[in-house]
């Protein structure tokens, strides 16, 4: 939403890059070392059809084109890195200008309803693609996320975020909880029964050790995410109806102290989990790589339930041709490596722990072997359980101005107490003045 999620998009990144630097940094197979196919080939040749420019915001794309050019010799890719921001504002530029586009091109979630509301990208469904032979190997929402409203696929999946409530097993067993998994997730089958959990440790520990951060990260957000991603069903807005139960839900936590108080990404976070200021997070399968970098001293103590009353994703992407590329068979041909092979996204969730949107990919042992990061929970298995009852909807080409419309009025519930039905009215009455064509 908004600010938050722009600082979890920033953050995300950094987390996934810092993992792709730490050889091995998992605890997962290495793929080949790095290279740079652009210094092999010398440069892009406009004119060599199987030479291609495959945009990406950070390294972590290159493990995949490493096993790419390992599995054929045909087709060579020049990976250009592009910030996050410029990646996506680079492309639309070029749509309009009418030239300087990629061959592939990648899309966040964030931002993927700016794109598939559009032209400028090739529907992969048509020939010569003819994708819908993947459509039942691929997790449906993300399908769905990289679709149309009128059906087109512009953004073939590559990677999604299954998520669900991380707690530390040590510290919550040191308070007399029972930390197994398995007892844990028959003891929250409710939110009410998680808000429970957060007031009986705030009294075991005397107010030292909060259960969550922020509620306004940790639960209000996966309670949206919840019902689906995106603040709109076709062009209905939704913000009253998804989002004020769950506002008045993270503000009472909130004005309750139950949370701890620290907001999200920054110092503060950091050195408050360092410091086991809180013992659980509500978040995604890609935060291993970050907390394995960046926080190893709790490898180890983390275990992963579903959320309860209903799975969620927090972030993903996608890979798309641009219809400008003059060399879409050779396009194809990497997209289809990438986002559609076992090969090509266990490369990448091997060496960078991206999960992939690919579902014959997690017939791989893997994906039932212990974890160490989790404490030897096959917490991989349960994240392909939990993506496979996250809802599908179709993101509105609108969707990200409505985030950062929502999110001014949640930062007034959190940082001014503003009644939560009051600041969705608000935010649905600017949305609906700003935005053309949708109604509440």
């Amino acid at each position: 939403m908004g600010a938050q999620s722009d600082g979890w998009r920033m953050d995300r990144r950094k987390f996934l890059r810092s993992t792709a630097t730490a050889a091995g940094g998992l605890g997962l197979a290495s793929c080949a070392g790095w290279t740079t196919p652009g210094a092999k080939l010398g440069a892009n040749d406009p004119n060599n059809p199987n030479i291609i420019t495959v945009w990406f915001w950070d390294d972590s794309l290159q493990f995949a084109v490493d096993a790419f050019h390992k599995s054929q010799n045909k087709v060579k890719v020049y990976f250009q890195k592009i910030g996050f921001d410029d990646a996506h504002q680079k492309l639309l530029t070029s749509f309009a200008a009418g030239a300087g586009a990629p061959d592939v091109c990648s899309l966040e979630i964030g931002l993927i309803g700016g794109f598939t509301g559009r032209g400028g990208l090739v529907d992969l469904r048509k020939p010569p693609f003819d994708a819908d032979q993947f459509k039942d190997d691929i997790v449906e929402y993300k399908w769905i996320q990289g679709s149309s409203a009128d059906g087109r696929l512009v953004a073939m999946p590559w990677d999604i975020g299954p998520a669900g409530l991380w707690y530390r097993a040590d510290l919550l067993g040191e308070a007399g909880f029972d930390t197994d998994p398995g007892k844990m997730a028959a003891r929250i089958q409710k939110w009410d029964d998680w808000f429970q959990l957060a007031e009986d440790l705030k009294k075991k520990t005397g107010g030292k050790t909060a259960l969550f951060a922020d509620s306004f990260n940790d639960v209000l957000i996966p309670m949206i995410e919840q019902q689906g991603h995106g603040w709109f069903d076709g062009n209905k807005l939704m913000f009253v109806q998804k989002a004020t139960e769950p506002l008045k839900a993270a503000l009472r936590l909130h004005q309750q102290k139950l949370d701890a108080n620290i907001q999200w990404w920054g110092a503060e976070w950091s050195t408050g989990l360092r410091r086991n200021a809180f013992a659980a997070m509500g978040i995604a399968s890609w935060m291993q790589g970050g907390l394995t970098q960046d926080q190893p001293q709790t490898i180890g103590k983390w275990r992963v339930i579903p959320a309860p009353e209903g799975d969620f994703n927090w972030g993903g992407s996608f890979m798309a041709i641009p219809e400008q590329s003059t060399k879409k068979a050779a396009a194809w041909e990497f997209l289809k490596y990438v986002c559609c092979s076992v090969e090509g996204q266990n490369a990448i969730f091997k060496a960078s722990g991206i999960f992939p949107a690919y579902k014959p990919a997690w017939k791989d042992p893997i994906y039932d072997a212990p974890v160490e990061f989790y404490g030897g929970q096959r917490t991989y298995r349960l994240y392909t359980e939990i993506a496979g009852g996250v809802p599908a909807n179709v993101v509105h080409r609108s969707d990200r101005l409505a985030s950062d419309i929502i999110n001014n009025e949640i930062t007034k519930v959190r940082n001014q107490n503003v009644d939560p039905a009051a600041a969705m009215q608000a935010a649905q009455a600017e949305a609906l003045d700003r935005i053309n064509g949708i109604v509440a």
